[in-house]
């Protein structure tokens, strides 16, 4: 019974591993659909790599350190400027100078990234459809009155070196998704009449000679309270620590 059993077992074994009839073609479309899962994935890949290094390559770039002027001009008046809202975790901020600095820490903000929204949202300026929201809470809209005239939402982008006769750019629409595209650009973000003409901001003779020292990242969210204290202060009626004398 051994040798003729051991092969019986095995035969019946074959036989049962055997789904088709004899003839019947072999299922193909299981082994179709792995495959086709394969070459996606592959083609997803190559795809997310070459943008990955077509954003890397489009300026600005992570080596590069611009500047842009920018300035918010309500019914034909620049407001005060701006600061950031938190720390700077792109790339693109500003020192409370009037300046857009742009230096990205990476993909996030460099290339087709480097947009005028990521620095409405590092200093709190919230940008709608034909409306936008300052740090401090004012919104203003397409329609509203400035003076007796109806007032529009707009951004106004001038190249380099531009003067006042130099005409700008308007954008009504996607404020968000302006690109910086060159280094010493000059931006304003306006709310005026349709027919007022924009004015350049005060702050474009700061291109000239950019202070790039760092803001502080703590404190406040205008950067009022400083980053750190001396060690030298204390509370009012607080009792200053003496140092003890070594002996002898």
């Amino acid at each position: 019974m051994g040798k003729a059993s051991s092969a019986k077992k095995i035969k019946r074994v074959q036989q049962a591993g055997v789904s088709r009839a004899p003839g019947q073609r072999r299922n193909l479309a299981y082994p179709a659909l792995i495959a086709a899962i394969i070459v996606v994935g592959l083609v997803l890949v190559f795809f997310a790599r070459d943008s990955r290094q077509a954003t890397a390559s489009v300026a600005p770039t992570s080596r590069d350190h611009w500047h842009a002027a920018f300035g918010i001009d309500i019914c034909g008046e620049f407001q005060g400027n701006v600061s950031d809202a938190g720390p700077d975790r792109l790339g693109i901020h500003t020192h409370k100078d009037g300046l857009i600095h742009i230096h990205p820490f990476g993909a996030g903000a460099s290339g087709q990234n480097a947009t005028f929204g990521k620095f409405a949202s590092q200093t709190g300026l919230v940008l709608g459809n034909g409306t936008f929201t300052l740090p401090g809470g004012k919104t203003y809209k397409n329609g509203d009155k400035c003076g007796k005239d109806e007032g529009r939402v707009a951004l106004y982008v001038w190249p380099p070196q531009a003067s006042d006769k130099t005409d700008p750019r308007i954008v009504t629409s996607n404020l968000a998704d302006v690109r910086f595209t060159e280094d010493g650009q000059i931006f304003v973000l306006a709310f005026a009449p349709k027919d007022a003409k924009p004015k350049l901001p005060p702050s474009v003779p700061a291109l000239e000679n950019p202070n790039d020292t760092e803001p502080p990242q703590q404190g406040s969210v205008n950067g009022s309270i400083p980053a750190s204290t001396p060690a030298t202060s204390a509370p009012a009626g607080a009792s200053t620590p003496t140092t003890a004398k070594p002996a002898g």
